[in-house]
């Protein structure tokens, strides 16, 4: 739900306050769970969201996650004693990837829904069009403007990609997924033009803010062994 920048700019929030010592293994498990490939008759992707995001569709068409699933099968305290601590900070980077999804659909998908309320009625497919044009474009803006944005360098140079950690993606998922999406932000980075977009940069880093916040408190009690703290 949540661009991959998003995703990034909460990652490298969560992992500062949070003092994470792993913080590869969190960045990777934080875009994860977008790794999923086109389907070829262009259906969707493999595997399904409901698989890879533990997610719903609400009665809008709205993403809703549900990471207490995600928790149950991979991060109880009965996993994490079987982790090692590259390994926990994944998991704990996918949860937070779950969490930032959640709050995206509450605080944005949900507001574009209530400033477009004609387009979403009539026409869903181009109100989603209209509003994720809007949310690449600020992450273009957001990387020409911050180039040395230290989350997406540690993720475009990360050099072990392997998927070990869940059997629903392929070993190299995650690689791929790291090819397209890096490739995808240079050049829309390169050829973005300044125009105004439904939501204001101040916005969006209210919401950056908002999530580092929350998902940190959420995320608290899985950080307090020095397993994966600093």
């Amino acid at each position: 739900m949540a661009s991959w920048v998003i995703h990034l700019r909460v990652a490298q929030g969560v992992y500062r306050q949070l003092g994470l010592k792993y913080i590869d293994e969190f960045i990777l498990g934080n875009i994860a769970p977008d790794s999923g490939l086109p389907r070829a008759d262009g259906s969707g992707y493999q595997p399904d969201a409901a698989v890879s995001h533990f997610r719903s569709i609400d009665v809008n068409g709205i993403k809703d996650v549900h990471e207490e699933i995600f928790i149950e099968r991979y991060y109880t305290d009965a996993h994490r004693r079987d982790y090692d601590g590259g390994t926990d900070s994944f998991f704990l980077g996918y949860l937070a990837h779950l969490l930032t999804d959640k709050l995206w659909a509450e605080e944005i998908a949900y507001g574009a829904k209530n400033m477009f309320p004609d387009l979403f009625a009539g026409d869903r497919d181009a109100f989603w069009k209209k509003i994720k044009r809007d949310w690449y474009d600020m992450d273009f803006m957001y990387l020409r403007d911050n180039p040395d944005f230290e989350a997406f360098r540690i993720y475009e140079n990360m050099k072990d990609l392997r998927n070990r950690y869940v059997d629903f993606f392929s070993r190299d998922a995650f690689e791929k997924r790291r090819e397209y999406i890096t490739a995808f932000y240079r050049d829309g980075a390169a050829n973005v033009k300044e125009r105004e977009t439904y939501l204001s940069a101040g916005e969006l880093d209210s919401f950056v803010r908002y999530a580092v916040e929350e998902i940190s408190r959420q995320c608290l009690g899985y950080v307090c062994e020095p397993l994966i703290c600093g």
